[in-house]
């Protein structure tokens, strides 16, 4: 039963790093259910001797113990960022002078379907506070023929926004460098940051981190939270654990 539940998991996990590696460009939520089930895969798969290797020597039970150790340490690591990342409210009600959109990875010349979300979202917004701008705010990725801005430029326009509202920031390549780079932007067009109010729209995944990027950058912006894309949340929320793990080791959130 137990090599059965080993089998099935790996199996699942690989499928979905295949599957959404099919909808969207690679990064680390993609590859790390892989990165988790294969192990697992292949110790159902080979069950009889590796538990027997596990428990002929020291090495054996080394490897078993490191493995078990990493599992555990994964799964606190992955309930606790969820936690936090659930548990971070968005500030949708108050009115900015500027909105920045976070950039979240094309395919080709067309956004994915996370940032059609905040896009989605940003328009909504902009509708309803119809003298805000908007900073569109992504560089160009490897394998990605125009940069993001570009990209959410066009979707923009396409769905009835005027160009006059969007300011294009296409340099960056991180959160850290959306917020610092549109700051820059703003700065520019108003003479100081004070008393401009800045919002930001995210995935809602994606609301905590970039609440604590934005303060490590010393941007003062609330948070506007766009849905996600329900099946591949576990990609989404994978890459946060890491990315906040990362964060949080480094000092810089």
């Amino acid at each position: 039963m137990f090599r059965i539940l080993l089998i099935s998991i790996g199996s699942l996990l690989i499928a979905d790093s295949l599957f959404a590696a099919s909808l969207c460009s690679l990064h680390l939520g993609v590859i790390m259910p892989a990165i988790i089930g294969l192990p697992l895969l292949v110790l159902g798969l080979f069950y009889g001797p590796i538990t027997a290797f596990f428990g002929c020597c020291f090495f054996g039970r080394l490897i078993k113990w490191c493995m078990i150790a990493a599992y555990s340490l994964f799964a606190l690591l992955f309930a606790f960022t969820t936690i936090l990342t659930l548990s971070c409210e968005a500030d949708d009600g108050k009115k900015a002078d500027y909105l920045i959109v976070l950039g979240a990875g094309i395919k080709g010349e067309k956004v994915s379907l996370t940032l059609a979300g905040r896009l989605d979202r940003a328009l909504e917004y902009l509708n309803e506070n119809t003298d805000t701008k908007v900073i569109v705010s992504g560089g160009q990725g490897e394998n990605e023929s125009i940069s993001e801005a570009e990209a959410m430029k066009r979707y923009l326009i396409e769905r009835g926004l005027p160009e006059e509202r969007i300011i294009l920031e296409d340099a960056s390549t991180s959160t850290y460098e959306n917020f610092v780079y549109s700051a820059r932007l703003i700065e520019e067009a108003e003479g100081v940051l004070e008393n401009v109010d800045i919002a930001f729209v995210t995935t809602r995944f994606h609301l905590f981190r970039s609440m604590k990027t934005a303060k490590f950058a010393n941007v003062d912006a609330f948070g506007i939270g766009a849905r996600g894309v329900w099946y591949t949340a576990l990609n989404d929320y994978m890459r946060e654990c890491a990315a906040i793990t990362f964060h949080f080791l480094t000092g810089s959130i």
